[in-house]
C-alpha cells in the first residue's frame, strides 16, 4: 500500500532574501514501517505543542521508516501508567513518544520520552530548554534525530540542508537562483540571483559557506558565498576560467576544472598557499571532481577511453584508474560519507539515471525512474540519493531510499529547479 501526501509550503523571510513556494510530494511504501504514537501536553501558553507534534510527524513519517498512528485514539491512557502500554500495544503502536510544554519558574521547557511499547519500557528521557531565541522547526528536528537513532540505529537527517539552482523566466530574461532549503522544503531561501548562469554549488564541509559557477563575468568562475554574512569572493583572481568546485573534507584545498592549459583538466587549488596545482594530464576531457573521504583520493569523470566513464586518482602519488565499465555513459559520482559507494549519471541505455556503485564489489545498481536524471547527491547517513528530474517538460528535485520504499518530490512554483546538492 502506498501513501501520497501533497504540502504547499509557503515561508516569508526578511526583506533582503527572497521567499518561495514549494510542492512536496511524498510516495512511500508502508510495508515494514514501524507503527508509532506522538503525544504533546501543553501547559505553557507560549509554544504550541501542535507545531511541534506536527513536524516531528512530518519528519518521522516521510522518512520512510515508521507509520504514524493517531494519538487521540489513547490520548486518555496518558496518566494511566499501569494500563498504558496495553492500551497503546491495543491500538497497534510499537513506539510511543510522549512530550510536555510546561513552564516552571518563569521559563518554558519541553521534555519528552519515547517509550518501547513492546518492551514496556522507557529508551529516552530528555529535556530541552526552551526561550524567546528558540527555533520550533529546529527543536522539532533535533527530536526526530534523537528518536530515529534510538530506533533505527542509523542517524537521523532532519536538520539537514539542500542547496540547489533555480530559472526563472520572465518575458524576456532568465533570472537564476542559488537557494538554501531545510530538507523539509520550509525555510527556502535564495540567497543569490543573477542574470547570468549559476551552476554547480558545492557546500564547505562545516557547511558556513557554498561554491558556486558564476557566468556574471560572461565566463565560468568560481565564487564562494558565507550564508551567514552573505559575503562572497572569486575563488581565483584574473579572468580565466574555472567550474565544478568541489571542497577537501579538511577544508584546505579546491578542486576544480579549467582549461587553462587548452584541454579541460582538474586542478587543485591551496588555500592557505593560495596556490594552484594541475592534478589531471590525459588526452580526455577530465571534469567533475569528488574528494574521497579524509582527502586521500579523488574521483572524477573522464572520456579519455572514448566514452565518459569514472575514474578515481589518489591525490599524492599514483595513477588514475577506470572504475566503470557498465553502460555507455557514467558521471558526476558523488561519493558517501563512509567511501563505500558512488551516486552517479549512468546510461546503460534507457536514458540517463541514477545509479549507486559499490567500490568494494564493483555493483552497479539503478535506483531513478527518470530518463533526463542528473546531479546525485547523497543524504549524510547515506540512506538517501537527492538528484535532479524532469516532470512534464520541468525540473524538480528528487530524494528517494536507497532501497526505493519512499520517494519525494520537491517542485518550485514557477520555476524549474536543478543540481541539488545535500549539506554535510
Amino acid at each position: 500500500m502506498k501513501k501520497i501526501i501533497l504540502l504547499l509550503i509557503v515561508q516569508l523571510f526578511i526583506t533582503s532574501k527572497s521567499y518561495s513556494e514549494l510542492t512536496i510530494k511524498i510516495d512511500r511504501a508502508e510495508i515494514g514501517a514501524l507503527p508509532i504514537m506522538v503525544h504533546i501536553n501543553q501547559d505553557s501558553k507560549n509554544y504550541p505543542a501542535k507545531e511541534f507534534k506536527d513536524i516531528i510527524e512530518n519528519d518521522l513519517y516521510g522518512s520512510g521508516y515508521f507509520n504514524v498512528l493517531d494519538s487521540l485514539k489513547v490520548k486518555n491512557t496518558i496518566k494511566n501508567k499501569s494500563t498504558q502500554y496495553a492500551l497503546w500495544n491495543l491500538a497497534g503502536a510499537n513506539y510511543f513518544l510522549k512530550a510536555d510544554i510546561y513552564s516552571n519558574a518563569g521559563k518554558d521547557f519541553i521534555k519528552f520520552e519515547l517509550h518501547n511499547v513492546i518492551k514496556k519500557n522507557i529508551t529516552i528521557s530528555y529535556k530541552i530548554n526552551l526561550n524567546e531565541k528558540s527555533n520550533i522547526r529546529k527543536i522539532s528536528h533535533t527530536i526526530s534525530n534523537v528518536i530515529f537513532e534510538d530506533i533505527t540505529g542509523i542517524k537521523g537527517i532532519f536538520d539537514t540542508k539542500i542547496a540547489y539552482i533555480s530559472t526563472e523566466k520572465l518575458e524576456n530574461r532568465k533570472i537564476y537562483k542559488l537557494h538554501v532549503a531545510d530538507i523539509d522544503g520550509f525555510n527556502s531561501v535564495a540567497i543569490y540571483k543573477s542574470s547570468k548562469q549559476l551552476m554547480s554549488p558545492t557546500w564547505s564541509p562545516k557547511n558556513d559557506k557554498i561554491a558556486y559557477v558564476s557566468f556574471e563575468n560572461n565566463r565560468p568562475q568560481i565564487f564562494i558565498q558565507t550564508l551567514s554574512t552573505g559575503d562572497r569572493i572569486k575563488l581565483i583572481d584574473g579572468n580565466k576560467s574555472s567550474s565544478a568546485p568541489a571542497w577537501s573534507p579538511n577544508e584546505k584545498f579546491m578542486a576544480y576544472t579549467s582549461s587553462v592549459n587548452g584541454n579541460l583538466e582538474i586542478f587543485i587549488y591551496n588555500f592557505s598557499e593560495k596556490s594552484i596545482s594541475r592534478f589531471t594530464n590525459s588526452i580526455g576531457i577530465d571534469t567533475e571532481a569528488e574528494w574521497g573521504p579524509k582527502s586521500k583520493k579523488i574521483y572524477f569523470t573522464s572520456d579519455r577511453s572514448g566514452k565518459p566513464h569514472i575514474y578515481s586518482k589518489p591525490v599524492r602519488r599514483g595513477n588514475a584508474k577506470r572504475l566503470t565499465f557498465d553502460g555507455s555513459y557514467n558521471a558526476d559520482a558523488n561519493v558517501s560519507s563512509d567511501g563505500k559507494f558512488l551516486s552517479i549519471v549512468h546510461n546503460g541505455g534507457n536514458g540517463h539515471k541514477i545509479a549507486i556503485y559499490s567500490l568494494d564489489d564493483k555493483y552497479l545498481k539503478v535506483i531513478s525512474k527518470g530518463r533526463l536524471d542528473e546531479a546525485p547527491s547523497f543524504a549524510p547517513n547515506n540512506k538517501m540519493v537527492l538528484f535532479a528530474s524532469k516532470k512534464l517538460h520541468k525540473g524538480i528535485l528528487v530524494a528517494t531510499s536507497n532501497d526505493g520504499r519512499i520517494r519525494k518530490e520537491i517542485e518550485l512554483v514557477g520555476e524549474d529547479v536543478r543540481e541539488p546538492i545535500w549539506s554535510h
